[in-house]
């Protein structure tokens, strides 16, 4: 089949090429001759149809994947083209005017490099730096002048059409209004289309006279397993380690779906629905949840590699990194303000919005505690933002610290400490002692964000709070002059480092009280913690399906238009945001919400659900295990993406609220700490039954900060266009009932 394609679409662009180069010849020719550009399409013309209608087939090979063309981009190319050949000949006049030949050659001269270029490619070494140079200099400098010269041809010609009498009375009204819209679109299709090749002659430029790829360095630290390709693709990878926790499920149909799952050959756009499959499975029977989890993180422990710096170690993961023996030196910052104040603030000021786009003040006075902390807990939980679990939690948490407690004995080793959704700050505000795991201060030295910096932070925080923060370091303290090069000395590398980092955790744990709580390998009573996002697959309560259920329509009223809305996007938009529940054993029926985001990719999924399962395990294994949903939030991150940000700006419409960084800081760090310290809670297995946690997958319906996502309607990956319409709606709705006002008073006083 390669060699066929190669070979037709070395036939293709040949003649294709041939065909705009006899016009082009037949254009020249004329010129030379002493003919006028106004004559130029009764010379060229036939040439020019044939050619441009094989052109029409390029629309075909961009739509099946034949070659690697935008679908879009190609068929406004096309299309734009192919109109004329419907027009001109029902306007004869057209094409005897200067505009019509000059849009003609300027097609020409276009076409004859650029079908070369692509059979240079076919038929020469491949790839744009195998391309002879002149044809290549061609492909990507003519544009600069023939897409205004065409674009100018074009228009000119379109216009001559509109004037001649023949043709509005050949197809009456309809087509001069089509040409009509054709001028319009030419406003924003012309620099979209120019620019658009100034961008792909700006990339074909820096990749051919890039400098060569240095040679490949000896992996170090985790790396994913060699593909069939002797790359190391992250999609196979993943793939194959869902696959194995859809089989470890053990169901009936795991067998099938664990082949289908990883034999699925669009895995970028079609992961989610194999992710779908896996937590059906897993709802089935509290062994197929457990089975699941296990088999899942058997995989990537069994076929992750690592490979020490100086490789001597190499071989899977789990196996391998069990061998290390370094560690790091122990860093310690403690801070200057004991105790820590009585109370639990949460800063807020409403959600998020457009209009609201100011962080909450932080002052004392100025956040939620006490009576209006736990107010605002029962109004979010009223209005579906938050499970009523999770409000109990946050009230607990108040009573709690109100009584002057604080978390001086308590101990967290943390992850990526410094990470904006982190509960780092609250952790240091209320006493505690973080043990904190982030990237090497030495990072990006000299460069304009030196990961010094995150250590900087991080120091600073903890002197001037309650807490103590504890670090590994690359040498002693004592041998650091500066808090510079602190910061600098500061720091581990998980991917890398990962031996080292569990033997150091190790060592530190040590040095502690027999009463403190170390690491989870070492001490069963230890909890374990993540942060689940929104955008995922979570069981979910029976009163959010039953509200879901219940508000769907309610957005658009009682009319079916999100239906409508739902079919005209073939089922994209609007997508309700319930699904058939799950019948496990004994009738017992299990919910759950369906958050993926597909286009957040595979990978990202693939982070997530590791989560769930070394939770899942942890939590059936015996340990309390704080792992709550936690809102969708307005951080730089996201918001640095317009198209969020505007989505996220008409999701209060549809009864979600958009939570600011720093209040879903404190909220989450509440319900974490909120487990660490209440062993009543559903987090701790002990308390399964009362909470009706039969399978170990339910963990993750409990105290969810979902901000309205398990209670919405519609799904949260099919809203993000609506939003962003409903947000551009309401700004421009004051100037629409403005226009109106004003028509109407012009209107009286005529």
């Amino acid at each position: 089949m390669g060699g066929a394609k190669t070979a037709y679409l070395i036939a293709y662009n040949a003649g294709c090429m041939a065909g705009w180069a006899y016009a082009l010849y037949l254009a020249l020719t004329a010129l030379a001759d002493g003919g006028a550009l106004s004559s130029t399409w009764a010379t060229m013309g036939t040439a020019i149809i044939l050619s441009q209608s094989a052109m029409a087939l390029e629309m075909v090979h961009a739509a099946t994947g034949m070659v690697r063309s935008p679908v879009m981009t190609t068929v406004m190319q096309v299309l734009s083209r192919l109109q004329f050949l419907v027009w001109i000949p029902l306007a004869p006049t057209s094409a005897s005017q200067w505009g019509c030949g000059m849009m003609a050659i300027s097609w020409a001269l276009v076409e004859v490099p650029r079908y070369a270029f692509y059979l240079n490619n076919l038929v020469g070494p491949g790839g744009q730096t195998g391309t002879l140079y002149p044809i290549f200099w061609l492909r990507y400098s003519l544009f600069a002048i023939l897409y205004p010269t065409g674009i100018t041809g074009e228009v000119l010609t379109l216009l001559a059409c509109l004037a001649d009498p023949s043709f509005a009375s050949a197809l009456g009204g309809f087509a001069p209004l089509l040409i009509k819209a054709m001028l319009v679109l030419y406003v924003p299709a012309s620099p979209f289309m120019y620019m658009n090749m100034v961008k792909n002659r700006k990339g074909a430029f820096k990749k051919r006279f890039a400098k060569p790829p240095p040679p490949p360095k000896a992996p170090v630290g985790a790396e994913f397993p060699e593909d069939s390709k002797g790359g190391r693709s992250t999609s196979e990878a993943g793939k194959k380690a869902f696959a194995a926790a859809i089989g470890g499920s053990g169901v009936g149909e795991a067998e099938a779906a664990a082949a289908k799952c990883a034999g699925e050959r669009s895995w970028r756009f079609g992961y989610n629905k194999h992710i779908t499959k896996l937590v059906r499975l897993s709802c089935e029977s509290p062994a197929a949840g457990l089975g699941s989890a296990k088999a899942g993180l058997g995989w990537m422990y069994e076929n992750m590699v690592y490979h020490s710096p100086d490789q001597t170690l190499r071989g899977p993961f789990g196996a391998t990194v069990d061998k290390v023996t370094g560690s790091f030196e122990t860093g310690a910052v403690r801070g200057g303000k004991r105790p820590p104040p009585p109370g639990y603030r949460v800063p807020y000021d409403a959600g998020w919005h457009p209009s609201r786009p100011r962080p909450p003040p932080t002052g004392p006075s100025d956040c939620l505690s006490g009576k209006a902390l736990k107010a605002q807990a029962a109004e979010w939980a009223a209005g579906g933002i938050i499970e009523p679990d999770a409000a109990e939690a946050l009230c607990w948490l108040s009573d709690h610290f109100d009584k002057g407690e604080s978390l001086q004995d308590v101990y967290v080793v943390m992850i990526g400490a410094g990470s904006a959704m982190g509960p780092f700050p609250k952790l240091m505000e209320m006493g505690a002692t973080v043990v904190a795991i982030d990237i090497p201060g030495a990072w990006g030295k000299g460069g304009p964000r030196p990961a010094s910096a995150v250590w900087r932070r991080l120091c600073d925080t903890a002197r001037g709070s309650a807490g103590s923060l504890v670090f590994p370091l690359s040498k002693p303290q004592s041998q650091c002059a500066t808090d510079e090069e602190l910061y600098e000395a500061a720091g581990c590398d998980l991917m890398k480092q990962p031996g080292e980092i569990a033997n150091w955790l190790c060592e530190w744990q040590k040095t502690l009280p027999d009463s403190a709580k170390a690491t989870r390998e070492l001490h069963t009573t230890t909890r374990v913690a993540f942060l689940c996002t929104p955008t995922d697959i979570h069981v979910c309560t029976d009163a959010s399906d039953r509200a879901a259920r219940d508000n769907y329509g309610s957005g658009f009223g009682s009319f079916g238009l999100e239906k409508l809305a739902n079919a005209l996007s073939g089922g994209k938009l609007l997508i309700p945001n319930f699904n058939a529940p799950v019948e496990a054993q004994g009738g017992k029926l299990i919910k759950y919400v369906d958050g993926l985001a597909v286009a957040q990719g595979p990978n990202y999924a693939l982070a997530k659900r590791m989560q769930h399962w070394r939770a899942m395990i942890e939590f059936e294994s015996g340990a309390v295990v704080s792992s709550s949903v936690a809102p969708s939030t307005a951080t730089i991150s996201v918001l640095s993406n317009k198209t969020f940000a505007w989505a996220y700006g008409g999701m209060p419409y549809f009864k979600y609220e958009i939570f600011k960084q720093e209040t879903t800081n404190a909220v989450m760090a509440a319900l974490l700490m909120h487990d660490i310290l209440n062993l009543k809670g559903p987090k701790n297995p002990a308390n399964r039954k009362q909470f009706r946690l039969s399978n170990p997958i339910e963990l993750f319906s409990t105290q969810a900060v979902h901000g309205g996502l398990w209670r919405s309607p519609y799904k949260a990956d099919s809203l993000g266009e609506v939003s962003a319409l409903i947000y551009f709606a309401g700004l421009a709705r004051p100037y629409l009932l403005a226009a109106g006002a004003a028509a109407a008073a012009a209107a009286a006083f005529m």
